[in-house]
């Protein structure tokens, strides 16, 4: 967020949003191709996926999209 704040100010918060719904889009649509599922996470404990994922203090988990087969 810092990088896009210092350009954009606080819209860049937005623009960040934003351009993470069309990331995801395309998670879920090359996902279908390919004939896995996926599903959009947004209820997660901030800090066990920083320990999980080693994340910087200053990266913050937005989204989770596990994807495998479905049974």
């Amino acid at each position: 967020m810092p990088r896009i704040t210092a350009q954009y100010g606080d819209q860049g918060i937005r623009y960040a949003h934003i351009e993470l719904g069309h990331s995801a889009q395309n998670v879920y649509l090359q996902a279908e191709a390919l004939g896995l599922g996926t599903v959009a996470i947004g209820a997660f404990d901030d800090g066990k996926i920083r320990d999980i994922f080693d994340l910087a203090i200053d990266e913050d988990p937005l989204y989770l999209m596990p994807i495998g087969y479905f049974y």
